[in-house]
C-alpha cells in the first residue's frame, strides 16, 4: 500500500497596517500520522491567538471539520489539533492538498464593546489638535484613523488598558510616501473585547513598554516621533479588528473630553485638552 500526503499550501498571513513583515511568527504546524489517518497539530508562541481557515481537498478521507471552518489556536497552545483525516478504505491510498491559511488574530472575534469611552493618547493637561481624522485624504482613506500635532517626544498614554502585543522601535526613517509605512515605530495592545490599538510613529527607542506587558489606561507607553510614512511630526492611532486577506476593520471611537464629562468622535481640525 502507497500512502500519499501533499502539501500545497500552508501559510502564515501577517496581519499589519503601515508595517509589511511586522509580526514575528512565532507560530508553526506540522503534520502527524496515525495509524487510520494523519492530523494537523499547530503550536502558538504568539500573544496573539492565530485563525486556521480551513480548505483541503481529500482523497479517501472523512476529515473532522468541514471547509470554511475557523479553527483558533490560543496563544501559549502546544500541538493543538487543527484539523484531522480518517481513512475510509484502509487497504487504498489516501491524498491531502491543503490550501488552509492561518492568521493572526481571532477572526471568529467579530463582537466588540462599541460603547467603550477612550482616553485621549496624552498626559493629563496636555492639548493637540486633530491634524486628520475619519477618512482623511492623506492617509486616512477608508479607515476610522485619527493624527495629532504632537511634536517630537511627546510622551503617548495608554487610551485603554491591555496587553501590549506588539513593540517595534528601532526605525528612524520617514517620508511623505506609503513605501515609508515600513519604517513605522510603533506600540499595539490588545484590550478585553478583542480590539486593538495602535500608536503609530514613535520616535527611535521610543517605547517605553515590551511586549507582553499588562498596562493601565492613562499609563506611559511612548513616545511620540516623525517615523514611517509620515508628513511631519505626529502621534497616528486607530481602533481594529483583525480579518483575513492581510486585512483588518478600523472601527468607530469616542473619547473623554471636557473633564470626562462628555465622549464623541473626535473632528479634524479641533484641538483636545486631556483635563481629567
Amino acid at each position: 500500500m502507497r500512502i500519499f500526503l501533499s502539501i500545497s499550501c500552508l501559510l502564515i498571513c501577517l496581519q499589519v497596517y503601515g508595517q509589511k513583515n511586522a509580526w514575528k511568527n512565532k507560530s508553526e504546524a506540522r503534520w502527524e500520522n496515525f495509524e487510520n489517518g494523519t492530523r494537523l497539530l499547530a503550536s502558538n508562541d504568539n500573544l496573539l491567538p492565530v485563525t486556521y481557515i480551513v480548505d483541503v481537498k481529500i482523497k479517501n478521507l472523512k476529515q473532522s471539520v468541514s471547509n470554511g471552518t475557523l479553527v483558533v489556536i490560543p496563544p501559549g497552545a502546544s500541538d493543538s489539533v487543527v484539523f484531522e483525516f480518517i481513512k475510509i478504505d484502509p487497504k487504498k491510498g489516501w491524498d491531502v492538498k491543503n490550501n488552509t491559511l492561518s492568521y493572526y488574530g481571532d477572526l471568529s472575534d467579530t463582537e466588540y464593546d462599541a460603547d467603550y469611552v477612550y482616553d485621549l493618547p496624552f498626559e493629563n493637561g496636555a492639548s493637540f489638535k486633530v491634524a486628520q481624522g475619519y477618512g482623511g485624504t492623506i492617509s486616512h482613506q477608508n479607515k476610522f484613523a485619527i493624527d495629532f500635532n504632537t511634536p517630537v517626544n511627546t510622551t503617548v498614554h495608554a487610551a485603554r488598558e491591555g496587553l501590549v502585543v506588539e513593540v517595534v522601535e528601532n526605525n528612524v526613517r520617514s517620508c511623505d510616501q506609503p513605501s515609508c509605512a515600513d519604517f513605522n515605530n510603533y506600540v499595539k495592545i490588545l484590550h478585553s473585547d478583542g480590539t486593538i490599538m495602535q500608536y503609530l510613529h514613535l520616535k527611535r527607542n521610543g517605547s517605553a513598554v515590551k511586549a507582553g506587558e499588562m498596562v493601565n489606561k492613562g499609563d506611559l507607553i511612548g513616545y511620540s516621533g516623525n517615523t514611517g510614512w509620515s508628513t511631519g511630526p505626529h502621534l497616528h492611532i486607530d481602533l481594529y479588528l483583525t480579518g483575513k486577506d492581510n486585512k483588518y476593520q478600523t472601527l468607530k471611537t469616542k473619547f473623554k473630553i471636557q473633564k470626562g464629562e462628555i465622549s464623541e468622535e473626535l473632528i479634524k481640525g479641533e484641538i483636545y485638552t486631556k483635563d481629567y
